[in-house]
């Protein structure tokens, strides 16, 4: 008896971290789709504001704009990666405890959304370019490039005309560069998801030898 009580104690707890897991999988969904919206709205009113005052190169600030806002949707999309891995151990734990497959919702997003092991840019998966997830990111890619050129664009007759010192667009590029450089290590290499998974796979070892367990990804 004290044998079932503890595994129903076991199983409230599970099921307590995967409704936290699902709701921060949540919150940071929208934030992601937000911060992309806001960020989005700032360089179009930059944009705006430099087209009426010839005089305020307010344009070139896109130069730093955008790659920040990518670097900070990066960051939240980073949080989903978290929720959504540690989301699924929970479930195949869950599954491996009650002796069947009752949870389906990991199962169901890598059907819906992309395989989690893919390799992958943000939202873009390599393992599924024409999925919604990719086509959003490759649409939001383009419309950073536009904004980011129309930056370099005012800058560059800034500096032609002597309003502005070339440090500064030398500054932009660098930025530029160096966010770019570092998403595409962080995403491609996948360091901290594969530290995430070898921690995942020792604090939940049910969910390894699990129907269907967790691989590795590599």
């Amino acid at each position: 008896m004290a044998a079932r009580r503890g595994g129903a104690e076991e199983l409230r707890i599970l099921e307590a971290q995967l409704d936290r897991m699902r709701g921060m999988l949540g919150a940071y969904s929208g934030l992601f789709f937000r911060q992309i919206t806001i960020w989005g709205v700032v360089s179009l009113i930059l944009l705006a504001l430099s087209g009426l005052s010839t005089g305020a190169p307010v344009a070139v600030l896109l130069l730093f704009v955008v790659p920040f806002a990518f670097l900070e949707a990066g960051y939240t999309f980073y949080y989903t990666v978290f929720a959504r891995r540690h989301a699924e151990f929970l479930e195949r734990t869950i599954n491996a405890r009650l002796g069947r497959n009752v949870l389906a919702a990991h199962r169901l997003e890598a059907a819906y959304f992309y395989e989690p092991d893919a390799p992958k840019l943000s939202f873009l998966s390599f393992g599924r370019l024409s999925g919604y997830g990719s086509i959003m990111t490759i649409g939001y890619s383009i419309a950073a490039v536009l904004l980011w050129g129309a930056g370099l664009d005012e800058g560059l007759t800034q500096v032609a005309a002597g309003g502005m010192h070339v440090g500064v667009l030398v500054a932009g590029v660098v930025w530029t560069l160096g966010v770019t450089l570092y998403l595409l290590w962080h995403f491609l290499s996948r360091r901290d998801e594969e530290r995430l998974l070898a921690a995942l796979r020792v604090a939940y070892p049910d969910a390894v030898g699990s129907r269907g367990g967790a691989r590795s990804g590599r």
